[in-house]
């Protein structure tokens, strides 16, 4: 039986090994992913048993924009129904206290997903890596 929990104190080798089963998560380093739970406003999870199967983390500026990350499903358990009751977990909190924005970033293929829980695709969005940045020193 599947489990739906939040809270970040959740072993960062089990957050890792799912991570790590997906392509734009993988090879992340645990005291960073530990950073990054400890900084996250919600962070909601999937367990069957022991095992950890999905995670959503919602970061937001407390009053008008929230954004979803690391929208991961073991693919082993996608086509369940766990990623939606994981999104429902995640987003549910935020509807009703003014949030005039949550988003998030779909990797090609998913975005059918995330329109089935009635998200739009926002043609808008601009982001930049690290890398790219033209004024590093």
């Amino acid at each position: 039986m599947i489990s739906i929990r939040t809270g970040s104190d959740v072993p960062t080798t089990a957050v890792k090994c799912l991570w790590d089963k997906i392509e734009f998560a993988r090879g992340r380093d645990p005291e960073t992913i530990r950073l990054a739970l400890d900084e996250t406003d919600l962070f909601v999870h999937a367990w069957d048993g022991d095992r950890l199967v999905a995670t959503t983390r919602v970061i937001t500026d407390g009053a008008y924009y929230a954004t979803l990350w690391d929208v991961i499903v073991d693919p082993d358990y996608q086509g369940q129904g766990i990623g939606t009751d994981v999104m429902r977990r995640a987003v549910e909190p935020f509807l009703g206290r003014g949030f005039s924005f949550i988003a998030l970033y779909a990797a090609d293929g998913k975005q059918g997903f995330y329109e089935k829980l009635g998200f739009d695709y926002h043609p808008r969005g601009m982001k930049i890596r690290e890398d790219q940045w033209p004024y590093s020193q």
